[in-house]
């Protein structure tokens, strides 16, 4: 039986019942217990190692603070998009000021709802998503491109913003895709530390 932490991690964010359950401490009855107080413990200790750019041992990576939002965005937590945006906005503006694109905040808390908004509802209504649209009367899929996505499922990205903005939105569009999937990793090694696994 495998162990899937973005499953695991769903399920302790939706959990009602926190309770630390206690390992035996004879060694013959020994056993290593992860319930959801762990799981949610170690994606807190990923969450401030990935914000902070550093590990307790003192090694230095990239900080990646949407990583552990995203997940839980993923995991089915809708208040984390508030975090993520906010995250999102803060970044926009200051990539802005680097790149000299005219940007208020406010200005780039829109476009951070906007990249976030494509991501979570950006499938292509007219194929629904599938990327070649359902033979008439049929459960089949036609064999032609989907004439308003051109076969990618989603709704074009640019076109969800300003032409001046459109590369910014593309960086923030990227940060998102680099850090999506990083918290897992992350809380898996905090896991294994903590428990000897």
């Amino acid at each position: 039986m495998g162990f899937n932490i973005r499953k695991r991690y769903s399920s302790a964010v939706h959990s009602h019942n926190l309770t630390v359950k206690s390992a035996k401490n004879t060694a013959e009855d020994a056993e290593t217990t992860i319930g959801d107080p762990e799981v949610l413990g170690a994606f807190a200790w990923a969450d401030r190692n990935l914000t902070r750019g550093h590990d307790g041992r003192g090694r230095s990576f990239k900080p990646s603070p949407l990583a552990v939002p995203l997940e839980r965005l993923f995991a089915g937590d809708h208040r984390a998009a508030h975090e993520i945006v906010r995250i999102l906005a803060k970044e926009a503006f200051i990539e802005a000021r680097r790149t000299r694109v005219q940007l208020r905040r406010v200005q780039a808390h829109d476009m951070a709802r906007g990249v976030l908004a494509w991501f979570r509802h950006g499938t292509c209504q007219p194929c629904g998503g599938r990327g070649f649209p359902l033979i008439k009367d049929s459960p089949v899929k036609s064999a032609n491109e989907c004439d308003s996505c051109g076969g990618t499922g989603k709704i074009a990205f640019d076109a969800c913003f300003r032409h001046e903005w459109k590369p910014l939105a593309r960086w923030l569009k990227e940060q998102i895709e680099m850090e999506s999937g990083r918290a897992g990793p992350a809380a898996m090694k905090t896991l294994s530390e903590r428990m000897d696994l």
